[in-house]
Protein backbone atom coordinates (compact mmCIF):
# COMPACT_ATOMS: atom_id res chain seq x y z
CA UNK A 1 0.00 0.00 0.00
CA UNK A 2 1.17 3.68 -0.81
CA UNK A 3 2.72 5.20 2.59
CA UNK A 4 0.94 8.48 1.69
CA UNK A 5 -2.60 6.82 2.28
CA UNK A 6 -0.69 4.45 5.26
CA UNK A 7 -0.48 7.54 6.81
CA UNK A 8 -3.75 9.04 5.92
CA UNK A 9 -4.88 5.80 7.64
CA UNK A 10 -2.83 6.15 10.68
CA UNK A 11 -3.97 9.42 11.26
CA UNK A 12 -7.51 8.33 12.48
CA UNK A 13 -5.66 5.97 15.04
CA UNK A 14 -4.59 6.94 18.64
CA UNK A 15 -1.03 6.67 19.70
CA UNK A 16 -1.54 2.74 21.15
CA UNK A 17 -2.85 1.76 17.87
CA UNK A 18 0.04 3.04 16.09
CA UNK A 19 3.07 2.34 18.24
CA UNK A 20 2.18 -0.86 19.68
CA UNK A 21 0.34 -2.20 16.77
CA UNK A 22 0.15 -1.12 13.17
CA UNK A 23 4.09 -0.30 13.41
CA UNK A 24 4.81 -3.85 14.40
CA UNK A 25 2.60 -4.97 11.52
CA UNK A 26 5.70 -5.03 8.45
CA UNK A 27 8.41 -3.10 7.70
CA UNK A 28 6.61 -0.66 5.14
CA UNK A 29 3.98 0.20 8.08
CA UNK A 30 6.69 0.44 10.38
CA UNK A 31 8.53 3.09 8.11
CA UNK A 32 4.77 4.70 7.36
CA UNK A 33 4.56 5.54 11.43
CA UNK A 34 7.40 7.40 11.83
CA UNK A 35 5.42 10.11 9.53
CA UNK A 36 6.41 13.57 11.30
CA UNK A 37 3.02 14.64 10.17
CA UNK A 38 1.28 11.74 12.59
CA UNK A 39 3.18 13.22 16.04
CA UNK A 40 2.60 16.44 16.05
CA UNK A 41 0.17 15.91 18.68
CA UNK A 42 0.62 13.66 21.48
CA UNK A 43 -3.34 12.87 22.14
CA UNK A 44 -4.30 10.87 25.37
CA UNK A 45 -7.24 12.23 26.43
CA UNK A 46 -9.28 9.32 24.99
CA UNK A 47 -7.62 6.10 25.17
CA UNK A 48 -9.08 3.13 27.06
CA UNK A 49 -6.35 0.82 27.27
CA UNK A 50 -4.07 3.10 29.72
CA UNK A 51 -3.80 2.79 33.49
CA UNK A 52 -4.18 6.89 34.75
CA UNK A 53 -5.12 6.01 37.86
CA UNK A 54 -4.27 8.14 41.17
CA UNK A 55 -2.87 5.10 43.53
CA UNK A 56 -5.44 5.35 46.52
CA UNK A 57 -8.69 5.49 43.92
CA UNK A 58 -10.58 3.34 42.18
CA UNK A 59 -9.49 2.84 38.16
CA UNK A 60 -12.60 1.71 36.28
CA UNK A 61 -10.62 1.26 33.14
CA UNK A 62 -8.60 -1.29 35.04
CA UNK A 63 -10.94 -2.97 37.06
CA UNK A 64 -13.42 -3.71 34.24
CA UNK A 65 -12.24 -6.91 32.30
CA UNK A 66 -13.92 -6.07 29.14
CA UNK A 67 -12.02 -3.26 28.36
CA UNK A 68 -8.57 -5.32 27.29
CA UNK A 69 -6.53 -7.64 28.95
CA UNK A 70 -3.73 -5.03 28.50
CA UNK A 71 -3.26 -2.44 30.30
CA UNK A 72 -0.61 -0.05 29.28
CA UNK A 73 1.10 2.71 32.23
CA UNK A 74 1.10 6.34 30.86
CA UNK A 75 5.15 6.33 31.45
CA UNK A 76 4.73 3.66 28.95
CA UNK A 77 2.68 5.21 26.42
CA UNK A 78 4.79 8.35 26.53
CA UNK A 79 7.93 6.57 26.15
CA UNK A 80 6.99 4.33 22.98
CA UNK A 81 5.48 7.66 21.24
CA UNK A 82 8.41 9.29 21.94
CA UNK A 83 10.75 6.89 20.03
CA UNK A 84 8.56 7.74 16.99
CA UNK A 85 7.83 11.30 17.85
CA UNK A 86 11.02 12.14 18.63
CA UNK A 87 10.90 16.35 19.39
CA UNK A 88 8.62 16.82 16.41
CA UNK A 89 5.27 17.33 19.03
CA UNK A 90 4.25 20.39 19.50
CA UNK A 91 0.82 19.33 21.73
CA UNK A 92 0.73 17.59 24.42
CA UNK A 93 -2.88 16.24 25.80
CA UNK A 94 -3.28 14.57 29.22
CA UNK A 95 -6.23 12.10 29.65
CA UNK A 96 -7.91 14.30 32.47
CA UNK A 97 -7.81 11.13 35.10
CA UNK A 98 -4.00 10.63 34.43
CA UNK A 99 -1.42 10.36 37.32
CA UNK A 100 1.19 12.41 36.67
CA UNK A 101 4.10 11.70 38.88
CA UNK A 102 7.70 14.00 38.64
CA UNK A 103 9.27 11.34 36.54
CA UNK A 104 6.61 11.86 34.22
CA UNK A 105 6.10 15.09 33.94
CA UNK A 106 10.54 15.17 33.71
CA UNK A 107 10.58 12.93 31.02
CA UNK A 108 8.26 14.30 29.05
CA UNK A 109 9.30 17.53 28.98
CA UNK A 110 12.79 15.87 27.93
CA UNK A 111 11.58 13.81 25.50
CA UNK A 112 9.26 16.70 23.67
CA UNK A 113 10.53 20.33 24.25
CA UNK A 114 8.97 21.94 21.45
CA UNK A 115 5.24 21.72 23.05
CA UNK A 116 3.14 25.05 22.44
CA UNK A 117 -0.15 23.87 23.95
CA UNK A 118 -0.39 21.55 27.49
CA UNK A 119 -3.00 20.56 28.91
CA UNK A 120 -2.23 18.87 32.10
CA UNK A 121 -4.48 16.58 34.24
CA UNK A 122 -6.26 16.92 37.31
CA UNK A 123 -3.91 14.72 39.66
CA UNK A 124 -0.56 16.62 39.28
CA UNK A 125 0.86 16.87 42.91
CA UNK A 126 4.22 17.20 42.01
CA UNK A 127 7.66 19.52 43.16
CA UNK A 128 8.04 22.88 42.31
CA UNK A 129 11.35 21.24 41.29
CA UNK A 130 9.72 19.48 38.85
CA UNK A 131 7.90 22.39 37.27
CA UNK A 132 10.77 24.60 37.31
CA UNK A 133 12.25 21.52 35.02
CA UNK A 134 9.34 20.95 32.56
CA UNK A 135 9.10 24.62 32.30
CA UNK A 136 12.38 25.38 31.33
CA UNK A 137 12.58 22.69 28.62
CA UNK A 138 9.00 24.24 27.38
CA UNK A 139 10.29 27.63 26.60
CA UNK A 140 7.61 27.95 23.73
CA UNK A 141 4.27 27.13 25.27
CA UNK A 142 1.82 29.48 24.32
CA UNK A 143 -1.10 27.44 25.55
CA UNK A 144 -1.97 26.31 28.93
CA UNK A 145 -4.49 24.58 30.49
CA UNK A 146 -5.07 23.41 33.89
CA UNK A 147 -7.50 21.72 36.58
CA UNK A 148 -6.92 23.49 40.06
CA UNK A 149 -9.78 21.52 42.01
CA UNK A 150 -7.39 18.82 42.53
CA UNK A 151 -4.10 20.45 43.20
CA UNK A 152 -5.00 23.11 45.68
CA UNK A 153 -1.27 22.94 47.24
CA UNK A 154 0.45 22.85 44.15
CA UNK A 155 -1.16 24.48 41.67
CA UNK A 156 1.09 28.31 42.38
CA UNK A 157 4.10 25.82 41.75
CA UNK A 158 2.25 25.28 38.11
CA UNK A 159 1.24 29.35 37.45
CA UNK A 160 4.72 30.45 38.93
CA UNK A 161 6.73 27.94 37.09
CA UNK A 162 4.94 28.60 33.63
CA UNK A 163 5.07 31.98 33.94
CA UNK A 164 8.41 32.63 35.25
CA UNK A 165 9.96 30.32 31.71
CA UNK A 166 7.53 30.61 29.16
CA UNK A 167 7.56 34.18 27.82
CA UNK A 168 5.14 33.09 24.79
CA UNK A 169 2.79 32.03 27.09
CA UNK A 170 -0.96 34.06 25.76
CA UNK A 171 -3.79 31.84 26.89
CA UNK A 172 -4.67 29.99 29.94
CA UNK A 173 -7.56 28.36 30.93
CA UNK A 174 -7.98 27.21 34.52
CA UNK A 175 -10.89 25.69 36.48
CA UNK A 176 -11.66 25.50 39.58
CA UNK A 177 -12.36 28.41 41.95
CA UNK A 178 -11.53 32.14 41.28
CA UNK A 179 -10.96 34.11 44.59
CA UNK A 180 -8.42 36.81 45.64
CA UNK A 181 -5.02 34.68 45.63
CA UNK A 182 -6.10 33.32 42.26
CA UNK A 183 -6.18 36.38 40.52
CA UNK A 184 -3.02 38.02 41.81
CA UNK A 185 -1.57 34.71 40.28
CA UNK A 186 -2.44 35.23 37.35
CA UNK A 187 -1.72 38.66 37.08
CA UNK A 188 1.72 38.39 38.77
CA UNK A 189 2.78 35.75 36.86
CA UNK A 190 1.33 36.04 33.15
CA UNK A 191 1.27 39.53 32.20
CA UNK A 192 1.07 38.95 28.62
CA UNK A 193 -2.58 36.92 28.31
CA UNK A 194 -4.33 37.58 25.69
CA UNK A 195 -7.10 35.37 26.27
CA UNK A 196 -8.39 33.68 29.71
CA UNK A 197 -10.76 30.84 29.76
CA UNK A 198 -12.81 30.71 33.69
CA UNK A 199 -15.13 28.68 32.32
CA UNK A 200 -17.49 26.43 34.69
CA UNK A 201 -15.14 28.34 38.08
CA UNK A 202 -16.71 29.43 40.99
CA UNK A 203 -16.08 32.87 41.09
CA UNK A 204 -15.96 34.23 44.56
CA UNK A 205 -16.82 38.22 44.23
CA UNK A 206 -17.17 39.25 40.80
CA UNK A 207 -15.60 42.58 41.67
CA UNK A 208 -12.54 40.29 41.54
CA UNK A 209 -12.38 39.85 37.52
CA UNK A 210 -11.64 43.69 37.54
CA UNK A 211 -8.05 43.55 38.03
CA UNK A 212 -7.86 40.57 35.34
CA UNK A 213 -9.22 43.15 33.37
CA UNK A 214 -7.35 46.28 34.10
CA UNK A 215 -3.86 45.14 34.83
CA UNK A 216 -4.07 42.31 32.08
CA UNK A 217 -3.33 44.84 29.64
CA UNK A 218 -2.91 42.73 26.51
CA UNK A 219 -6.19 40.72 27.32
CA UNK A 220 -8.85 40.41 24.47
CA UNK A 221 -10.90 37.69 25.29
CA UNK A 222 -11.94 36.31 28.83
CA UNK A 223 -14.77 33.69 28.90
CA UNK A 224 -16.63 33.47 31.91
CA UNK A 225 -19.20 31.08 30.29
CA UNK A 226 -21.36 28.58 32.58
CA UNK A 227 -19.58 30.24 35.77
CA UNK A 228 -21.03 29.85 38.89
CA UNK A 229 -20.85 33.85 40.52
CA UNK A 230 -20.88 33.93 44.51
CA UNK A 231 -21.45 37.12 46.55
CA UNK A 232 -22.14 37.68 49.89
CA UNK A 233 -21.09 34.55 51.54
CA UNK A 234 -22.55 31.55 49.15
CA UNK A 235 -25.58 33.59 47.79
CA UNK A 236 -25.34 32.89 43.65
CA UNK A 237 -25.81 36.65 42.48
CA UNK A 238 -28.97 36.76 39.59
CA UNK A 239 -28.25 37.42 35.95
CA UNK A 240 -29.43 41.38 36.12
CA UNK A 241 -27.05 42.19 38.80
CA UNK A 242 -24.53 40.08 37.33
CA UNK A 243 -25.03 42.00 34.08
CA UNK A 244 -24.78 45.43 35.85
CA UNK A 245 -21.75 44.63 37.55
CA UNK A 246 -19.93 43.34 34.25
CA UNK A 247 -21.48 46.76 32.57
CA UNK A 248 -19.65 48.53 35.39
CA UNK A 249 -16.81 46.17 34.69
CA UNK A 250 -16.31 47.14 30.98
CA UNK A 251 -15.85 50.96 31.22
CA UNK A 252 -12.61 50.18 32.82
CA UNK A 253 -11.55 48.34 28.80
CA UNK A 254 -14.20 48.43 26.63
CA UNK A 255 -11.72 47.05 24.06
CA UNK A 256 -11.83 43.32 26.32
CA UNK A 257 -14.55 40.78 24.72
CA UNK A 258 -16.52 38.93 27.67
CA UNK A 259 -17.72 36.24 26.82
CA UNK A 260 -20.73 34.89 28.98
CA UNK A 261 -23.89 32.45 28.57
CA UNK A 262 -27.15 32.78 29.88
CA UNK A 263 -27.40 32.04 33.39
CA UNK A 264 -31.61 31.23 33.85
CA UNK A 265 -31.34 29.09 30.31
CA UNK A 266 -28.11 27.58 29.89
CA UNK A 267 -28.61 23.62 29.92
CA UNK A 268 -24.77 23.38 30.81
CA UNK A 269 -25.40 25.61 33.36
CA UNK A 270 -28.76 23.54 34.84
CA UNK A 271 -26.77 20.29 34.44
CA UNK A 272 -23.73 21.53 36.64
CA UNK A 273 -25.78 22.88 38.87
CA UNK A 274 -27.95 19.65 39.81
CA UNK A 275 -24.44 17.44 39.19
CA UNK A 276 -22.88 19.32 41.80
CA UNK A 277 -24.18 17.63 44.61
CA UNK A 278 -22.98 14.00 43.32
CA UNK A 279 -19.36 14.09 43.20
CA UNK A 280 -19.60 11.15 40.51
CA UNK A 281 -21.71 12.52 38.35
CA UNK A 282 -19.82 15.88 39.17
CA UNK A 283 -16.42 14.30 37.72
CA UNK A 284 -18.55 13.13 34.56
CA UNK A 285 -19.57 16.06 33.78
CA UNK A 286 -16.07 18.10 34.02
CA UNK A 287 -14.29 15.37 32.58
CA UNK A 288 -17.32 15.42 29.57
CA UNK A 289 -16.95 19.55 29.14
CA UNK A 290 -13.09 19.85 29.89
CA UNK A 291 -12.37 19.67 26.24
CA UNK A 292 -15.17 22.32 24.90
CA UNK A 293 -14.30 25.95 25.01
CA UNK A 294 -16.16 29.08 23.64
CA UNK A 295 -12.45 29.88 22.39
CA UNK A 296 -11.06 27.86 20.14
CA UNK A 297 -7.54 27.98 21.36
CA UNK A 298 -8.61 25.89 24.06
CA UNK A 299 -10.26 23.60 22.06
CA UNK A 300 -8.64 19.67 22.10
Amino acid sequence: MDRDILVKIFEKLNVIDVTMGASRVCISWFLASHEKSLWKTINLTNLQRVDFSHPRLPNSRVEDEKVNEHVYRCNTVLFESTKFSSTVPINLFFNYDTYLTDEDLIDAAQRMPNIRKLVLPRWCHLSENSYQFAFRQWKNLQTLIIDQRHTSLTWRHKIQASGENCINLTNFKTLGCLNEVVVEEIVRCFPNLKKLSLRFCDIIDIGRVLPLITSLKNLTTLNLSHCRFLQRGACIIGSRELDNILCEIARYKCETLIMLCSYVDCKSCKDARKDSYVIVRLHAFFEKNWRNDEIEEFEF
